[in-house]
């Protein structure tokens, strides 16, 4: 018997028809590259700055170690659902030297990184925490001996940086008590067991941050904006950037007067993100039809099958598609008026 007989995925990646794999294919390549803009490099720059900060000596008489090191800071990255906040932080995370295996819990990469669940209380946001730490927890713990116990066990284990998405979840819906006890729990990690502290977040984290006066001077705020019409550049070459990846050609004249990446911003919430995203199933839908040639109607049949919106919904179809409501797939995104432009990395 094939050893793959009892691996699902394989399975049922091996019973997909032709077309299909090719899609899948197409989009698993597509995945894996990456345009780097100008807000990469503003978030490399706070990163390391935080991590400077994490590597000076409490006691300047001593050389900076794990023991010796000063009463970390933090950073929360913000932006609305789409923009690129996850892949950004995983991308820097993967090509920065100081996190290299941090995927590997047993590594010796001082990060730890996870997602916070939804709904997420205080209890489950501590219990995830030792769980990412690989720490066996066997019995409930009240909230404060859980954190007691994750500061402990991330020093023990030289994981000095804590890195936590989603993390409106953790503050959605709750008291206002709670959400002190959130921002006790976060400080009391900086500040007691030194650990960096880098959280992400749509812009609901603002206020929350906003509470507490101590929290919100210990993080730096990064801010990856909607796009504008004005990015209508940045996207153009995205897209051509990714065609170019795929071995196709993008219909140029249709493109310029059928108004496609106004429309693909648009379509995509004005997030650089979702933009990324729809041009790579545009492309997979292009590839699985046996086509070489990416068109606009390519796009739509992509937003059809994801929203289940009519043609007369569909921004890729009607000629006033700025005029069409696009729907959000994130029950906690807030949209708001596209704020500055985010411009291309030179």
């Amino acid at each position: 018997m094939n050893h793959h007989d009892n691996d699902p995925i394989k399975r049922m990646q091996a019973a997909l028809p032709a077309e299909m794999s090719i899609e899948l294919n197409t989009i698993a390549q597509l995945k894996r590259k990456y345009v780097a803009t100008d807000r990469d490099g503003t978030l490399a720059a706070e990163v390391n700055k935080i991590l400077a900060e994490a590597v000076q000596p409490l006691d300047p008489a001593l050389p900076p170690s794990l023991e010796n090191r000063s009463v970390a800071r933090g950073m929360a990255l913000i932006g609305p659902t789409g923009v690129g906040k996850t892949t950004a932080l995983k991308r820097l995370f993967a090509k920065h030297a100081a996190f290299s295996g941090y995927r590997d819990v047993s590594s010796g990469s001082p990060l730890i990184l996870f997602s916070a669940p939804s709904p997420c209380t205080v209890i489950q946001l501590g219990r995830r925490l030792l769980f990412a730490t690989g720490y066996p927890l066997e019995r409930d713990l009240p909230a404060h001996r859980l954190f007691e116990l994750a500061g402990k066990r991330l020093n023990s284990t030289g994981k000095i940086v804590l890195a936590i998405e989603e993390f409106q979840h953790v503050v959605h819906n709750v008291s206002l008590r709670d959400q002190q006890l959130v921002a006790d729990i976060l400080k009391a990690l900086m500040e007691i067991e030194r650990i960096t502290v880098i959280i992400s977040g749509i812009e609901t984290l603002r206020p929350f941050l906003a509470l507490d006066p101590q929290l919100d001077r210990r993080l730096t705020k990064v801010y990856f904006d909607q796009l504008e019409f004005e990015d209508h550049d940045l996207i153009n070459d995205t897209l051509r950037s990714y065609v170019e990846a795929a071995n196709i050609e993008l219909d140029q004249i249709e493109a310029r007067t059928k108004a496609l990446v106004p429309r693909l911003i648009h379509a995509s919430r004005y997030a650089f993100g979702l933009s990324v995203e729809n041009i790579i199933k545009a492309i997979a839908r292009c590839k699985q039809d046996g086509a070489s040639v990416l068109k606009v109607e390519h796009f739509a049949t992509m937003y059809a099958a994801g929203t289940g919106k009519s043609a007369s919904e569909n921004p890729f179809i009607v000629d006033r598609w700025h005029e069409v409501s696009v729907p959000s797939f994130d029950p906690n995104s807030q949209k708001s008026p596209p704020p500055a432009a985010t411009k291309k990395k030179p």
